[in-house]
């Protein structure tokens, strides 16, 4: 398991939300994230590839409890530049 160092949360109007990360090594792999409720989050991009998500702002809490789904885009920040982006299912449940 990695710790996502840098990672932004980013939230349309209309509420849709998305991660923005720096390019991970491979690819995803039936990806989703393990949320709990509270303020971390776990990103299983394949079962080689866990990031956390940790210290989440208190204003992305809500919107990660209730979502169904969530945007991941990895992407160059130096050259605003998408390398990867796919839509990940959110797990709703307690850590194991």
């Amino acid at each position: 398991m990695q710790h996502a160092e840098a990672y932004k949360f980013i939230v349309s109007l209309n509420g849709k939300a998305a991660i923005l990360l720096r390019p991970q090594k491979g690819n995803p792999l039936k990806p989703y994230i393990l949320y709990d409720g509270s303020d971390h989050a776990f990103l299983y991009r394949n079962s080689q590839d866990v990031l956390l998500l940790d210290y989440l702002n208190t204003q992305i809490i809500p919107v990660l409890q209730n979502a169904d789904s969530i945007v991941i885009i990895e992407a160059d920040w130096q050259t605003n530049e998408t390398i990867n982006d796919y839509l990940v299912p959110i797990k709703h449940q307690a850590y194991v």
